[in-house]
Parts: C-alpha cells; structure tokens; sequence
C-alpha cells in the first residue's frame, strides 16, 4: 500500500511539473507584442494591395507592348502565320489583333 501511495506522489510531482512547464510555454505567447504583431499583418497586407496593382499595370503594359509588336511586324510585311510563330502566340491571337486595330481606326 504505501509503494502505491509513493508511486502516487511521484506521479503528482511529475504532472505539477508538466503544468508548471506548460504554463511557462504558454505565458510566453501571451506575453506577445500583439498589437505590433497586428500592425505588422497590416502594413503586409497594404504591400500586397501595392503589388497587387503594379502587377495588373504591368500586364496591361506588357499586352500594349505585344499590340504594338505586332502592328510592327504586320507593317514589316510579315503575314499573321510568321507573326505567331516569332511571338509565340498563336495565329488567331495575331488575327483578332490586327482586327481589332482596322474596326479601331
């Protein structure tokens, strides 16, 4: 009876232990610098707007630049077929292009 009682105690020494431990961990993380930890979140989040919005302009640019590439070579005589083939579109892209600039003008 009394080496199950010990073995008891030592069981209760073990677990106060662990919750000491574990207190520890988590009085650390409520210890944490939460509203700089907020405003950090926040000042990523506008960055990730900002760059958001210059990815959209740069694939606008980037299309103008592919419109005007391609008036450029239709002007150099190239046919629709040669045009696709240099830019790596394919001929129907090169088409609806050049379309769209003869019903523009």
């Amino acid at each position: 009876m009394e080496f199950f009682l010990i073995i008891l105690l030592i069981i209760d020494i073990i677990m106060i232990g662990i919750f000491i431990s574990f207190y520890i961990k988590f009085k650390k993380i409520f210890e944490l610098p939460w509203e700089d930890i907020k405003e950090s979140i926040e000042r990523a989040q506008e960055l990730v707007n900002k760059l958001e919005k210059l990815r959209v302009a740069s694939e606008i640019n980037s299309k103008i630049e592919l419109k005007k590439e391609i008036y450029s070579l239709a002007k150099e005589g190239y046919t629709p077929k040669e045009i696709a083939k240099k830019l790596k579109l394919s001929e129907a892209e090169v088409e609806l292009v050049l379309a769209s600039k003869k019903i523009a003008f």
